[in-house]
């Protein structure tokens, strides 16, 4: 079954920029700014109250509520893409220098590939970077990726559109994982119960979100049960023991308000089941936590 398209684009300053050393804020919503400007039917631009939410690009990505297949229709539900931003904290940009950031679709998502690249070519000409310091880009490349086979397509090169079959399918995420693990936290995470972050995660305390993310795309988004029986996963992670940890606090502004959130390495020790291999494999592409389309909660298995 078909998961999602990995979608990797390498851009080029046409002009002197200047951007925040957190850039997947600023690319998250330049493109959503440039998505609204170009498919949003209402003048009064609410979302919620709009009859082809589910049909808008900007709507179904940006402000897609639940269908209701496992919760009320509720709004800021999980999102159906993942940007994942450039790791640089680089903040002064040159004519000439390159950044590249990724995007996943999940599901029937991907329908809105194109409006999405065109979204992209508009944040391109217009420019990017904090007030007063944008700069223009050119779009030089976006190669559809699957990271788990090592394969990559071009979809878009020097002006030219290109074919492109490449999906990651369910069988890719039955990833080998030996009984000594890592999860390296490239960006921070952040992670929420009962009003409270988890300052020292345990490894059943991951694999509660992971679980939950991956059955709520699989509902919303691809329609299809997940498959597995959440409580029997939960007793098996409770097995595999957190035994290092590097993870220390960093902080953001959230409208306003400072966040905490944990970053660093986290050496897992345990026989990984089938479905905890495939949860953890899922949530390399979808992230976990709080803000994860912004980019938050992306990690690499290190085995």
């Amino acid at each position: 079954m078909r998961i999602c398209r990995f979608y990797k684009f390498e851009i080029e300053f046409e002009e002197r920029a200047t951007l925040p050393p957190w850039k997947g804020n600023l690319i998250r919503g330049v493109i959503g700014l440039h998505l609204k400007r170009k498919f949003c039917l209402r003048e009064d631009g609410k979302c919620d109250l709009c009859s082809m939410i589910f049909r808008c690009p900007y709507g179904y990505l940006y402000k897609t509520p639940s269908k209701g297949l496992v919760l009320k229709k509720i709004s800021g539900f999980t999102k159906p893409y993942v940007i994942k931003p450039p790791l640089t904290s680089e903040m002064d940009f040159s004519e000439g220098d390159s950044l590249t950031f990724s995007l996943v679709l999940f599901g029937d998502a991907v329908s809105f590939e194109n409006p999405l690249f065109m979204a992209v070519k508009d944040m391109c000409r217009h420019g990017l970077g904090v007030k007063g310091k944008k700069g223009r880009l050119v779009l030089r490349r976006v190669a559809v990726e699957n990271p788990f086979r090592r394969e990559r397509e071009i979809f878009y090169e020097n002006g030219k559109m290109y074919k492109t079959r490449s999906w990651i399918s369910e069988r890719d995420l039955s990833i080998r994982i030996g009984r000594m693990f890592m999860l390296r936290f490239l960006t921070p995470f952040r992670l929420i119960r009962e009003g409270r972050l988890l300052r020292d995660p345990s490894f059943r305390d991951l694999m509660s979100f992971m679980s939950r993310k991956l059955s709520a795309i699989y509902h919303q988004y691809l329609m299809k049960e997940p498959g597995f029986n959440a409580e029997e996963v939960l007793k098996s992670a409770e097995r595999i023991k957190i035994i290092e940890s590097s993870l220390r606090e960093v902080r953001f502004r959230y409208k306003g308000e400072e966040q905490v959130f944990l970053l660093g390495d986290m050496v897992c020790s345990g026989a990984p089941t089938s479905w905890i291999r495939k949860s953890l494999a899922f949530c390399q592409l979808s992230h976990v936590g709080k803000r994860s389309s912004f980019g938050f909660g992306w990690y690499k298995v290190v085995s």
